[in-house]
């Protein structure tokens, strides 16, 4: 069974109708999906994603829980080993950011076959793993 890694970016867009990448994320899973995929989020995807929905409201809260009960399989937790990796990003490129050299170090570590985004710095960073989104 394949496993997908999901960036920050692809989750705010399938929440979203409205939003540029929605058609594009929404047809990427559902590839993925017709593969058996199981979905992961790094735990700084998760954060992220809360403090938004957290700061937009009960709603916005509802939603989140709902996506992740229905296509989240597994949050990621960052632990040494990736940390040290997400270093190892950085120090070869000081302008990663540290929440993106995360993401990608944890879809490192777990395996990943894909890691979903609409970043366009993640290719250069991990091309044998970024499947790069573009927004309408």
């Amino acid at each position: 069974m394949p496993t997908v890694m999901l960036d920050t970016n692809v989750i705010a867009g399938l929440l979203n109708p409205d939003d540029a990448l929605y058609s594009h994320a929404r047809d990427a899973v559902r590839r993925w999906e017709d593969k058996a995929a199981s979905f992961a989020i790094s735990v700084i995807t998760w954060n992220g994603l809360r403090v938004g929905a957290v700061h937009k409201g009960v709603a916005a809260e509802k939603m989140l829980g709902g996506f992740r009960a229905a296509v989240v399989d597994r949050i990621v937790e960052v632990d040494e080993t990736t940390a040290e990796s997400a270093a190892l990003l950085r120090a070869a490129d000081l302008t990663v950011r540290v929440p993106d050299a995360l993401i990608i170090a944890t879809a490192r570590e777990i395996g990943a076959d894909a890691l979903l985004t609409a970043d366009r710095k993640f290719p250069g960073i991990a091309p044998e793993l970024v499947e790069l989104l573009r927004p309408s």
